[in-house]
Order: structure tokens, then C-alpha cells, then sequence
């Protein structure tokens, strides 16, 4: 292929039809299961900014009998408010700096545009990338407003991941998170750590899988099963079982062990303009823009179904509201505040 055959509009020009003729092509950078929490989150689509998850609990209503009237119970409304987050992919691509790359190859002038390869290879490109920092953000993440429109992004403060969920959720005093204490004094001893963990949630109620720093997860492993002189394989599906038959994973990232009722997580987005299609591709001084954008976030339907570690000596077990304890866990009692 000879030099100086690349132009900037013929590639840009391919990759818009190639989009076109493709326009799920970004699906799996948004709803990958390579995402941890894709793999728990239920979909709830069509959503821009704020969504409001309403739900209502009644009080106790059996009573012993007497021929008198006696009005005894009460309906509970409660609504929590979850948010996504609107995110944009700005990705520039110079044609000129692919001369003498092997990436030249995927460009050939006598080819038509749906039979070169470069715009499927641009696409996939970009995909993957948007999916392994989703992975990283959607853990880690922690909202900052002064980034919108920042010239040095920070892929830290795009969104709320789940950590930083659970720590707003932790510290809510009208919508609290269900707290297990889980004492300093197990730090070094990791089996401990989880079973109190484990021990600690709420009886009857089901949960499928417990979320755990991943440092912790492999002290977990290595300290439970170690056979002598053998490679320890932590993706064994036997070693990613707690004491007790409820899946343990390790998060890169995650501060503290978390756990919910099933189908409490949700993955919130904007069915339109996610999976992130490609917006616009322009040219401009010798360089192809790509312009994609798309609404995610997730978030708990309950707070009150979700289950926190916390080292904290002066919180107790359970909701820390007397209240809202004998409401969502009556069989639950021995819990104080």
C-alpha cells in the first residue's frame, strides 16, 4: 500500500457507515458481563438522571381475637430516589500517525467500505476500552461536578460506584443500610472476618453472593484451603464458596464486605442512547472525532436490603433505628439500637 493513500474523510466516512450498518456494535462496552456488577444488576431502561423506586411495608396486623374493634396496623410508603450518570467518549484518531504501523493494513484503498477492516478494528477498539474502565468506575468511582467539562478527566469521579453508593447508604439516617459489625480485632484472620460477616446478615432473607475487597477474597482462599506445595487456583468454583454455600467475590477496589437481598441491584440507563451508539464522527484539522455518549448508573432499590460491614464500636447490628427494624426484620429480635 502506498504512502499517503490513508485520507482522513474516506476513513471517517467508513467508520459512519460502518455504525450505521452496525449500530449495536458497542453493546457489549456498556452491558458486558466483563462489568462485575452487570452480572448482578437488574436492567432498568429509559432513564435520564433521577429515577424514583417507591415501595410500601405494612406493620404487624395479627392480633389476638376480641369482639371489640381494634384498629391495629399501618401501611409504610417510602421512596428512594437513585440517580445515573450522563457519559461521553471524545476519542480523536489521526490517520496520518498509522503510516508504516501494521494498522496500515487494514486500510485498502480498492476495498469497498463494509469490506475494510480498520472501522470494525477502530470500533472494537474503542469498546473494549469503555468497558474496562467501566469495570474500574463502577466500583471505585466517586462523583465529582466539577469534572463536567474538565480538560483532564478523571476516570475516579465520573459516576458513583458501588462503593461509594454503600457509603451514602451506610451513613443514611432516614433510608439506612442494614449495619453488621465485624470486629478490628479479626483483621489478620480472614476466615473469621467473612463467617462474622456471614453470620451477621439477616435470617430468612435471600442473598446469593457476598461482595468482598479482593485482598480479603484471596487471604480467604489461601487461609482456608492451602494444600501443601500446590498452586493455590482461586477461579476453582469449590474456593469462591463461603463456609456456609453463598458465593464469594473479590473486587479490585472495594473498601469493605457488602451483600444484598437478590434483585435489589440495578444497572440504570438510557435504552436510546445506550448501548453507547457512535453520535457524530467529524473532521477537523486532519483529525477523525468520534463522538459517543450514554446514561449509567447503578444503584439499591432498598437501602434497607442492603448489608454493610462496618468496624464502627458504636453502631449495632441491624438498621440502628428501632422503628424501621421491627418493620423490615420483625423475626429479627434481638435487635437494639
Amino acid at each position: 500500500m502506498a504512502k499517503g493513500s490513508i485520507k482522513v474523510e474516506d476513513i471517517k466516512n467508513e467508520v459512519i457507515r460502518y455504525g450505521n450498518a452496525n449500530p449495536m456494535a458497542l453493546t457489549p462496552a456498556v452491558l458486558s458481563k466483563e462489568i462485575l456488577l452487570n452480572q448482578f444488576a437488574k436492567p432498568l431502561s429509559k432513564v435520564k438522571g433521577k429515577y424514583s423506586f417507591p415501595s410500601i411495608l405494612m406493620t404487624n396486623l395479627l392480633q389476638a381475637f376480641s369482639d371489640k374493634w381494634t384498629d391495629f396496623g399501618t401501611a409504610q410508603f417510602n421512596n428512594k430516589v437513585a440517580k445515573n450518570y450522563h457519559l461521553k467518549v471524545n476519542f480523536g484518531v489521526n490517520p496520518y500517525d498509522i503510516y508504516g504501523s501494521w494498522v496500515e493494513d487494514l486500510y485498502e484503498e480498492e476495498k469497498t467500505p463494509d469490506q475494510m477492516p480498520i472501522s470494525k478494528y477502530l470500533v472494537n477498539m474503542i469498546s473494549e476500552k469503555i468497558t474496562s474502565e467501566l469495570a474500574i468506575a463502577s466500583i471505585v468511582s466517586k462523583y465529582d461536578p466539577t469534572q463536567v467539562g474538565s480538560d483532564t478527566p478523571d476516570l475516579r469521579k465520573i459516576m458513583n460506584g458501588v462503593d461509594e453508593v454503600v457509603n451514602g447508604i451506610a451513613t443514611d439516617a432516614d433510608n439506612p443500610g442494614f449495619l453488621i459489625p465485624v470486629d478490628a480485632s479479626l483483621a489478620n484472620d480472614p476466615i473469621a472476618k467473612v463467617n462474622a460477616f456471614e453470620r451477621g446478615l439477616p435470617q430468612g432473607v435471600p442473598v446469593k453472593q457476598i461482595l468482598v475487597p479482593l485482598e480479603l477474597f484471596f487471604d480467604y482462599v489461601e487461609a482456608r484451603e492451602t494444600p501443601a506445595n500446590e498452586t493455590v487456583d482461586y477461579n476453582a468454583a469449590y474456593r469462591k464458596k463461603t463456609k456456609y454455600g453463598r458465593d464469594l467475590i473479590g473486587v479490585p477496589g472495594l473498601t469493605k464486605m457488602i451483600a444484598w437481598v437478590d434483585g435489589n441491584l440495578f444497572r440504570i440507563y438510557d435504552r436510546k442512547d445506550n448501548p453507547a451508539q457512535i453520535d457524530d464522527v467529524q473532521v477537523q484539522d486532519y483529525q477523525m472525532k468520534i463522538f459517543i455518549q450514554f446514561h449509567l448508573g447503578y444503584d439499591f432499590a432498598v437501602n434497607q436490603y442492603v448489608f454493610i460491614e462496618t468496624s464502627d464500636a458504636l453502631k449495632k447490628r441491624g438498621l440502628n433505628d428501632a422503628e424501621q427494624n421491627a418493620l423490615y426484620y420483625p423475626n429479627e429480635l434481638t435487635l437494639t439500637v
